[in-house]
């Protein structure tokens, strides 16, 4: 039984000691227990964001989202006595510039499936900038089609602004020509060039056989609003997603008839190919095999044409829509890696 004494002994002389050690283990355990908890609501919370914005994709798109405010700050730096609209996002480490294609308008294409989510999964890996093109989007207004000189400022203008001072130019469509031009006037500035559903040149000539026919271009500006044209630029939006009538109402909201008309007569005159061969930075091309706006054949003709580049034939039909080919935002992603 002397032990026992002497264990409630030892006890009674060390109980401050032992409350404290017990209260020490009561406040681990409470927090551990806090902890879980709050992991749980957080992996909680991660997959109700997911299952949000899983339904937002799968939602019908109204015009009311597409003419919504983008989602992060437009900014605007002056350029030749107009405003040039551009933004600036994305998680870096790389720099890119969007130059966009044949229209754009910053609020829309942030909502736009195509562009808002080509431009997300870039971002990834990219502080992306891009802009509307004088003329267009919320850009100020000119009274004429801008020249490739003007295109060229605005890029300048708007690299300045937002503190690029060398990036990797990526072209979509009627913006490769202007990345193109810039690329070669101002080579310390471009540590790389990438190009999607581009071309150096529109139309057929007699030494360029393999252009797309005048008629074809022509063609566009009737056909402007009708939604007849949606399967050629955005064969990625399913009518489920956006219906005729929405379509038509974007392609009215975005340019009339009268300024597709005139910028179709602009790309009849851009011819680039020249300047192909000079091109000293690194190079990259993409081009969906079934691109109906502008066939594959332009862009490997492009690709062959520029001194080391690389060409990336993409499967599908689309036209600028990357975040429907997985391996073509991870070829991007490959190349900007490459030139640091």
């Amino acid at each position: 039984m002397e032990i026992f004494t002497n264990i409630g002994n030892w006890i009674t002389e060390h109980e401050v000691i032992l409350s404290g050690a017990v209260a020490i283990c009561a406040l681990i355990g409470l927090v551990w227990t806090a902890l879980i908890r709050l992991k749980r609501k957080m992996t909680d919370s991660r997959n109700n964001a997911t299952d949000i914005t899983a339904n937002l994709k799968n939602q019908p798109i109204t015009l009311t989202q597409l003419s919504s405010p983008a989602p992060y700050p437009i900014h605007y730096v002056e350029c030749d006595g107009l405003r040039i609209a551009y933004a600036k996002f994305g998680k870096g480490p790389h720099n890119i510039l969007f130059a966009p294609g044949i229209i754009s308008h910053l609020n829309i294409s942030s909502h736009l499936p195509p562009s808002r989510d080509t431009a997300a999964a870039i971002g990834e890996f990219s502080n992306i900038v891009t802009f509307d093109k004088r003329g267009q989007g919320l850009s100020d207004p000119c009274p004429h089609v801008p020249n490739l000189d003007e295109r060229v400022h605005d890029i300048e203008a708007v690299m300045d602004a937002a503190g690029q001072d060398k990036t990797i130019l990526f072209g979509v469509s009627e913006g490769g020509a202007m990345c193109i031009k810039f690329a070669l006037e101002y080579p310390e500035r471009v540590k790389g060039l990438i190009l999607l559903g581009s071309t150096a040149s529109w139309i057929q000539r007699p030494d360029f056989p393999g252009g797309i026919e005048e008629a074809m271009l022509d063609s566009l500006a009737p056909a402007w609003g009708t939604a007849s044209l949606r399967n050629m630029f955005f064969p990625s939006i399913s009518k489920e997603m956006m219906d005729d009538k929405t379509y038509r109402a974007l392609e009215r909201l975005i340019a009339t008839r009268e300024s597709i008309k005139r910028l179709t007569e602009f790309m009849k005159d851009v011819d680039v190919r020249d300047m192909l061969p000079k091109i000293e930075c690194p190079t990259l091309v993409l081009h969906f095999s079934g691109d109906m706006s502008v066939p594959v054949r332009l862009g490997r003709a492009m690709a062959d044409a520029i001194p080391n580049a690389d060409f990336l034939e993409l499967p599908g039909v689309d036209h600028g829509d990357l975040s429907s080919a997985p391996e073509g935002v991870e070829r991007v992603r490959i190349f900007a890696e490459s030139l640091v």
